[in-house]
């Protein structure tokens, strides 16, 4: 919805101008590792901006193509609509504009999916803005062909009716692209339809039960079970960019023509504007970014398509929180590729890989640094990454004692320096290690106890010191006093004096 998204955008873009980093890749995140090639690309994000860039947009489109192995950019808005055309190798990780004979109008928040069976990027309606400021939704239908670097304007006898934000995915194995909800500037919408492009037709197609109406839904494909997955979306807004997030999941069968609503144990913050893709080397479906809570957000959640089950993979060393980024997945190097999108402070045109699964991180707690014997401590850890799914948490604590879970209680039973180690691993085989010294005293902390045996030491070693020149001192007045007497009586009385 451009109005809601150009509120929140004019509300990132005061903060840029009060910063001074209007449209500018920050310095607040881990820098870029140029000159990387995606085969070596470590697990976890990695910054692999460069130039030259696609400008700092916000709301545009980006699909893979399989079969030449690269990205394909279009449009997105950077203040105002754009119609930009640009192509991403990650291989490389170079960018590059194109520049078509022929392009479609400016516009932000369309569908862009690329049809496997056609070879074509299907780009299908948005919304522009005139001079005047008035918004127009949108209801053409292109096709772009990597090979010639060429837009193509469809004439379908028939299309959805104008709208963007629409949630939209194409079927791999049906051959068919299926659209579902928006907005047309007025209303949230709440349809289905799908596009063949050997017929140029765009039929729509009805289910006995459908998800309500909403604008700014993710939808992706997951080809591994054949079924699309829609998650979140809104279907309010007003002037104070007040949203009412959806905080629901769907499946649905293109051969069965059903919708069924999923219940996981734990779902993200509903949202808009994020990222959603399907890593089909994992079977996860990888959502990253948007806005919900009235925030910009910064987390990466992994769905696993036959567990049907969320977790929370975010990193620190991630991208920072964004919203109305692009992103799809590249299955010939096992990334998700991010470009740009709106922060906290400034509009974005950096470019990130993302390699499922993360490496674990976190930390481990001691409730008492400096415990004594008997005493009980608490250690507690916290991990983020990796699966998000953990399956061991292993405890030693350098004693021959063991534990395990995230949190555990021990004491230990004589004092001395006891080397702590917790291993966390996840259900990919993945694990962290993180250890800590702990000194454990007797009646008070080690080095008090330590302290004491020293000071007490330096005691004994002065007293020592102390008697030893006492006693010397003795020894030679009782040998001078000796000396002066005379030694006459001594002779006289038959005694010989032995020095």
């Amino acid at each position: 919805m451009p109005g809601a998204l150009r509120r929140l955008l004019l509300e990132l873009i005061v903060f840029a101008l009060l910063s001074g980093a209007l449209f500018e890749v920050g310095s607040s995140q881990p820098g870029p590792s140029t000159g990387l090639l995606a085969s070596d690309v470590p697990m976890g994000w990695t910054n692999v901006t460069r130039f030259p860039t696609p400008p700092a947009l916000a709301g545009a489109m980006m699909a893979y193509d399989s079969r030449y192995g690269v990205f394909v950019l279009f449009g997105g808005s950077d203040g105002e609509p754009t119609n930009g055309t640009w192509a991403f190798d990650p291989a490389t990780g170079i960018w590059a504009q194109l520049h078509p004979e022929v392009s479609p109008m400016a516009r932000a928040d369309a569908m862009l999916v690329y049809d496997t069976a056609a070879d074509a990027f299907v780009l299908f309606g948005g919304w522009n803005e005139t001079p005047d400021g008035v918004y127009h939704r949108l209801a053409d239908t292109w096709a772009f062909f990597t090979t010639n670097s060429t837009w193509v304007r469809r004439d379908p006898l028939s299309s959805p009716s104008p709208r963007s934000d629409v949630a939209a995915a194409y079927d791999v194995a049906n051959g068919v692209t299926v659209l579902f909800g928006g907005f047309n500037g007025t209303n949230y919408l709440g349809d289905m339809w799908y596009y063949s492009y050997t017929n140029d037709s765009w039929i729509p197609r009805s289910s006995s039960r459908m998800p309500s109406a909403r604008a700014d839904g993710r939808m992706v494909y997951d080809a591994q079970h054949g079924r699309f997955f829609l998650f979140s979306g809104n279907d309010h807004s007003d002037l104070l960019a007040n949203f009412h997030h959806l905080g629901d999941m769907w499946r649905y069968s293109w051969i069965d023509n059903v919708w069924t609503q999923i219940f996981p144990d734990v779902l993200p913050v509903p949202r808009t504007y994020a990222v959603f893709a399907a890593d089909s080397a994992h079977g996860e479906l990888l959502l990253t970014g948007g806005y919900g809570n009235r925030s910009v957000l910064g987390d990466t959640w992994a769905f696993n398509t036959t567990n049907l089950v969320w977790r929370n993979i975010t990193t620190m060393d991630g991208p920072t929180p964004r919203m109305a980024a692009v992103g799809d997945y590249d299955p010939r190097h096992d990334l998700l590729v991010l470009l740009g999108g709106g922060g906290r402070y400034e509009i974005r045109a950096d470019t990130w890989f993302f390699r499922y699964p993360p490496p674990i991180q976190g930390s481990i707690f001691v409730s008492s640094p400096e415990p004594v014997t008997g005493e009980p401590v608490e250690f507690h850890s916290e991990s983020q990454g990796g699966s998000g799914s953990y399956v061991r948490f292993s405890w030693d604590f350098g004693d021959g004692q063991t534990g395990s879970g995230s949190s555990t209680v021990h004491t230990f039973g004589t004092p001395g320096i006891y080397r702590v180690v917790f291993v966390v691993g996840d259900s990919r085989g993945n694990q962290m290690v993180r250890t800590v010294n702990l000194p454990v005293g007797f009646l008070m902390p080690f080095w008090l106890d330590v302290s004491l045996l020293v000071v007490a030491g330096s005691i004994m070693c002065v007293i020592v010191v102390l008697l030893v020149r006492r006693h010397k001192s003795r020894t030679k007045s009782g040998a001078a006093a000796t000396a002066q007497l005379p030694n006459a009586p001594c002779i006289q009385a038959g005694f010989r004096l032995a020095v």
